[in-house]
């Protein structure tokens, strides 16, 4: 019965990032029909130090998916071993929800 649980609760989380990452892929191309053709890509002490093309917003997304392409094949991997992969489930929907939170931040800096 405990497996059935973990089964529904994986699902859930998967469920859960993949609504994320396609939101957050969304709303950066959504983001860079708005933006300018040039944008401020790294500040230092509040000043702008970097330009560079718009697309360039997609590096996050595509960071993003690879990171949780990589946590499901070890999640595959430790599974195959016998070993608990509660943890690696939460650390992907993790890490998905802070680059899904920088990704945003960034884009509303970029727009203003």
């Amino acid at each position: 019965m405990e497996q059935h649980a973990n089964k529904k609760m994986f699902f859930i989380l998967d469920f859960i990032s993949v609504i994320l990452i396609i939101g957050m892929t969304g709303y950066t191309f959504y983001a860079i029909t708005q933006m300018p053709e040039t944008i401020p890509i790294h500040w230092t002490k509040g000043e702008v130090d970097g330009w560079g093309s718009k697309w360039i917003s997609l590096i996050l997304p595509s960071i993003t998916v690879v990171l949780y392409g990589f946590f499901i094949v070890l999640a595959k991997y430790l599974n195959k071993r016998n070993h608990s992969i509660t943890f690696i489930n939460w650390l992907k929907l993790g890490c998905v929800v802070w680059l899904s939170f920088g990704n945003f931040y960034f884009l509303q800096d970029v727009l203003g």
